[in-house]
């Protein structure tokens, strides 16, 4: 998967999840304080995550809060 593919997976997830529309969620975007996940939803999150790119559970650094930090660190696990 490139990392635009990997974007739109993870805004699909997260999407779906908090039930929002796509345009909400850009590259910039801080999970945290733009979308007011709290801890169980970025654990849930985390686990979706983890299932759906086969990578070990997505840590809780704050700088993953923002979405193109995410999909880089994604991407970086999966490389592994």
């Amino acid at each position: 998967m490139n990392e635009k593919e990997v974007f739109e997976k993870v805004k699909e997830i997260i999407v779906d999840y908090l039930n929002l529309d796509e345009s909400e969620i850009n590259a910039d975007t801080n999970l945290v304080e733009e979308l007011c996940l709290d801890s169980i939803a970025l654990v849930e999150l985390g686990f979706r995550f983890s299932e759906t790119f086969s990578i070990p559970m997505v840590e809780g650094d704050p700088d993953l809060f923002i979405m193109k930090n995410l999909v880089n660190f994604i991407i970086e696990k999966m490389e592994k």
